[in-house]
């Protein structure tokens, strides 16, 4: 398996409007005891209302978070602890955010801001990183004529499509795409759906795809998971309301039709 997440929950203390050394601070679970698998060359969408938990479980499978109890593998490795280093887990696992402009240095051009994997992570030579930044450039759909530019002179669907490339650039086995496309327009949308499928055949990856929009799902994932109120309240891998176990998973199916 490649990325497995055992029972994980986290917590976060509420603020009493009185404290009291005799009551132990109330908690909040943003995401409690979840469970999820996600095999080579799988496509995993997870779905569910804001709030949800959605953000926060991504935040904890990426390490950018502890999780309060429970375990999170990649490769059959623990991702928080000492075991795996910061360096070995972003190689292996890749995050795309929805707003692209906070993963861009404003000050670096597209050619830097592609090399600046290749070299830390990779350790790549120059001819090497430049032969693998036309590779990149070439994967997203992005001519040579924009390694000149600068954020600001891109639009947001050609700004997350050099934040796939720096995420590709890595050779990950998994990307998490949080509410990635959520900020685009619909034919971008759908172009950067188009790309990612065809990435994903291409490439053998596997995605966790967060998002509240249910037919972007539909088109791009293999299976579906379903949060609510901080819980996994159900997998499924087709939009079938005779399937569907949960009465949120069932609303869900009535907004897409």
């Amino acid at each position: 398996m490649l990325l497995e997440l055992r029972n994980v929950t986290k917590d976060y203390p509420l603020r009493p409007r009185r404290t009291s050394l005799f009551k132990k601070t109330p908690r909040f679970k943003a995401v409690n005891q979840v469970d999820l698998t996600i095999k080579k060359g799988e496509i995993v969408g997870l779905v569910g209302e804001s709030g949800s938990g959605k953000s926060t479980l991504a935040k904890l499978i990426m390490n950018i978070e502890p999780v309060t109890s429970g375990k999170i593998l990649l490769n059959g490795q623990p991702v928080h602890g000492k075991r795996m280093s910061d360096l070995t887990l972003y190689k292996q696992m890749q995050l795309v955010l929805q707003d692209s402009s906070s993963s861009l240095h404003p000050n670096m051009r597209v050619k830097e801001l592609l090399e600046e994997p290749l070299r830390n992570y990779l350790r790549q030579e120059k001819t090497m990183r430049e032969a693998t930044i036309r590779k990149l450039l070439k994967l997203v759909g992005l001519s040579p004529p924009f390694l000149s530019r600068y954020p600001h002179q891109l639009s947001g669907g050609q700004k997350q499509r050099v934040c796939i490339a720096k995420a590709l650039a890595v050779q990950p086995d998994i990307i998490l795409f949080d509410e990635s496309i959520a900020s685009l327009d619909h034919p971008s949308q759908m172009e950067i759906l188009h790309m990612l499928k065809h990435i994903q055949k291409q490439q053998q990856l596997s995605y966790l795809f967060i998002t509240h929009d249910l037919k972007s799902v539909q088109q791009l994932c293999d299976r579906v998971a379903v949060m609510y109120q901080g819980e996994l309240v159900e997998t499924f891998s087709r939009w079938d309301p005779d399937q569907l176990r949960h009465p949120y998973s069932r609303l869900l199916f009535q907004t897409l039709n």
